[in-house]
């Protein structure tokens, strides 16, 4: 099923993301696209999981990762998993460009949620996956 995985520095902001869009009725959309969301607990990772394997996992699952910026600081970080690994019709990593506002003001999380939202539908429902990662809000 395909669906948002919330990395372990996100995923107490997810019940946050999906009550907003629950509130712009955009939530109704994605649920009848069976897209679910989920954390490392739902699926029983490892809080600790290395940036390569879980990308891995993620492609496997059919799931989005949803995360806060990560740098590159070796060859197994998220960011050089991407740059060698990514190609078109993989799917993206959703960044949330600005945790901070995304928390403390929500004009900025109405508006991270609206472009969750419309990228899950391009990705899943469109099936376009032309960019290895975004940055939300768009």
């Amino acid at each position: 099923m395909p669906g948002l995985l919330a990395d372990v520095n996100v995923q107490g902001h997810l019940p946050y993301l999906t009550r907003l869009m629950d509130g712009l009725g955009l939530l109704e959309v994605l649920a009848e696209l069976q897209i679910e969301f989920v954390t490392f607990p739902d699926r029983g990772l490892d809080r600790h999981m290395g940036d390569r394997d879980l990308w891995n996992y993620c492609q496997a699952n059919d799931l989005v990762l949803l995360t806060e910026n990560r740098n590159h600081e070796n060859e197994n970080s998220l960011d050089a998993t991407i740059q060698d690994s990514w190609r078109e019709g993989r799917l993206p990593v959703l960044t949330l460009a600005n945790k901070g506002r995304f928390e403390n003001s929500p004009k900025y999380a109405e508006q991270v949620a609206k472009d969750m939202a419309e990228l899950l539908f391009t990705i899943f429902h469109e099936g376009v996956r032309d960019r290895p990662r975004i940055f939300v809000p768009i």
